[in-house]
């Protein structure tokens, strides 16, 4: 078998993850017969058909699919040798990217986060916060190591593995001066009748249809208005000024400390989403394994 040039890999995984040539040639940066022309080269090179071409589009054949993901692993090995140099030039033993919530992180995976730096304080953290579907596309495409999100989450492939860290519940938020304040729990008929301050969907449709049926059960709020601003804290904030009430999904601790709002459980049985961690199992970085074992220390039994 021919040898295989590494820019090759990078060439076949963008044709693979936009499945249409002129878009991959544009992310690449070069030509698009050119490209055309190495995709055909690395089929010859290793003797197999790696993409079916039709009118119709790009598909990957079975062989095509396996190829996929052995081309990602080894694009990362090699990313990683080069990160590990420079790294090791700044003193640190390497580097672990860590996917957070952009609306902000439960209090558990601050603690996680922070007791991993005091344990291996040799190794670089880098954070990138972002919404959960393009946390899970990063771990597919190996550009994140591991990622802490709110579940349920629709999967991607290669599936990820997960381990849930912790149960929260949502509680209700509501205007200090509401007529439901200083309850401890409202109704889900109460819940209905009130101006509700939602999540847009396409954020994480998987988890905000799981959320509004723990919320609404078989209903639709009536009075229910999208808010695009995602940041709890800054969602909050609407709720202070009395433009409705939201269901939060930080715990209640100091994160809650909001000016103007109170909040009150919902009725049995309460809405719950989970917490945790997830990782792709064929990950080359040696600090997702350690990064685990201080989870699996701190996680907390889950909510019943």
């Amino acid at each position: 078998m021919a040898s295989v040039e590494l820019r090759q890999f990078r060439y076949f995984v963008a044709v693979a993850e936009e499945l249409h040539f002129g878009r991959a040639a544009k992310r690449l940066r070069i030509a698009q017969p050119g490209l055309s022309q190495q995709i055909k080269k690395l089929e010859r090179s290793i003797g197999v058909e790696l993409l079916i071409r039709d009118p119709r589009g790009i598909k990957l054949t079975a062989a095509g699919r396996a190829f996929l993901d052995q081309a990602r692993l080894a694009l990362e090995l090699a990313d990683r040798a080069v990160t590990s140099a420079v790294m090791a030039d700044r003193g640190k033993s390497g580097l672990l990217r860590v996917g957070t919530r952009a609306a902000g992180m439960p209090i558990l995976g601050e603690t996680i986060l922070q007791e991993f730096r005091d344990r291996h304080p040799d190794v670089e953290i880098e954070i990138h916060a972002g919404l959960a579907p393009q946390q899970l596309e990063a771990l597919s495409a190996r550009s994140l190591d591991v990622a802490l999100l709110l579940s349920p989450f629709k999967t991607v492939d290669p599936a990820p593995r997960y381990l849930e860290l912790t149960r929260l519940e949502l509680l209700i938020a509501l205007p200090q001066s509401h007529r439901l304040a200083g309850r401890r729990s409202i109704s889900r008929a109460e819940l209905l009748r009130e101006p509700f301050l939602d999540w847009p969907r396409t954020v994480n449709p998987t988890l905000i249809d799981h959320i509004r049926r723990s919320l609404f059960g078989a209903f639709e709020h009536p009075r229910a208005v999208e808010i695009s601003e995602l940041v709890e804290g800054r969602r909050l904030q609407h709720v202070a000024k009395g433009r409705g009430i939201a269901a939060s999904v930080l715990p209640p601790d100091g994160e809650r400390d909001v000016p103007g709002v109170t909040f009150c459980h919902l009725e049995e049985p309460p809405p719950i989403v989970g917490f945790g961690v997830a990782w792709i199992g064929t990950q080359p970085s040696p600090f997702v394994a350690p990064f685990l074992d201080v989870a699996r220390e701190l996680r907390s039994e889950p909510a019943q």
